[in-house]
């Protein structure tokens, strides 16, 4: 396929500290369970620091995979910026799971989703993201729901033809809004390249939102929020959180790996973000 990433410019670097060691479980059954629930972060957690800043902060929490976001520090089409991010992350060998793209399925443009993948490819990413349509589940028509059917496995192809997963981000205003029309929709979509991300939602039951999604999973996003979207420390919602990883790994024939990526802290702090990471690290691997 034809080279279409842009020679747009990029960001500038520096270097953060190390990386804390845990040594409360024995090596081996650690090491496994980081390999099986690795921890990360979306970029978007702080969209004003540059590509070099992401990877310092992640490196500094001791997480191993970013998700870079396409509306801030990845654009689709920009070489420089992969270039870039390919370079801070070999620094700390860290790894890019997933391209959060903002693309809504049903949108068409085709095009602009190949450039997305090609990006996608380009970092190294398992996942692209995207955004099942424009209005939540219960407003959808069975004509619109059928169209989303349709472009799903329009995408999913150019997709999987790039050797990605095409995964829908789980939001309010898709879709994607519950559990039980997310389980019905993949069911139908039948594409073994289509799966979903799953994060609890304002509203609804969170855990029956997680089971019903559990055999189309394949990434978790990590944050406390309440109802009016004020944000908290990760700490206030720990046994909550550990609640859903425990249903995580009690599942059967999850992908491997299947990585929890912190989005999201009070204040954009780095002091609250390297906290919630380690709470976040407890969860999964303590």
């Amino acid at each position: 396929m034809k080279e279409i990433l842009s020679e747009n410019s990029s960001q500038n670097t520096h270097i953060c500290g190390p990386v804390p060691v845990r040594e409360n479980k024995t090596q081996t059954d650690f090491s496994i369970q980081k390999e099986r629930y690795p921890a990360g972060m979306t970029s978007v957690t702080f969209r004003e620091k540059s590509i070099s800043e992401i990877a310092d902060i992640a490196h500094a929490a001791g997480l191993s995979l970013i998700e870079w976001g396409a509306d801030r520090h990845i654009l689709p089409g920009d070489r420089n910026a992969v270039k870039e991010a390919l370079s801070c992350m070999e620094r700390y060998g860290l790894s890019c799971f997933s391209y959060g793209s903002y693309y809504r399925i049903g949108d068409g443009e085709p095009d602009t989703f190949r450039t997305i993948c090609e990006t996608a490819k380009a970092l190294g990413a398992h996942v692209v993201r995207t955004w099942l349509g424009r209005k939540p589940s219960s407003q959808l028509s069975e004509e619109e729901r059928l169209f989303l059917l349709k472009q799903t496995k329009i995408m999913a192809g150019i997709a999987a033809a790039h050797g990605l997963i095409l995964a829908f981000e789980f939001h309010g205003g898709t879709l994607n809004d519950n559990g039980k029309s997310a389980a019905e929709f993949l069911t139908e979509c039948e594409m073994d390249n289509v799966k979903t991300y799953w994060q609890p939602l304002a509203f609804g039951d969170s855990e029956a939102n997680l089971r019903a999604v559990l055999p189309w999973l394949c990434t978790v996003h990590v944050f406390h929020w309440d109802t009016e979207n004020r944000r908290y420390p990760l700490s206030l919602a720990e046994a909550a959180w550990r609640g859903y990883a425990e249903i995580v790994r009690a599942a059967n024939n999850l992908p491997c790996p299947l990585p929890f990526l912190l989005e999201f802290v009070p204040g954009d702090s780095d002091e609250q973000f390297l906290a919630d990471a380690k709470v976040l690290e407890d969860i999964l691997h303590g």
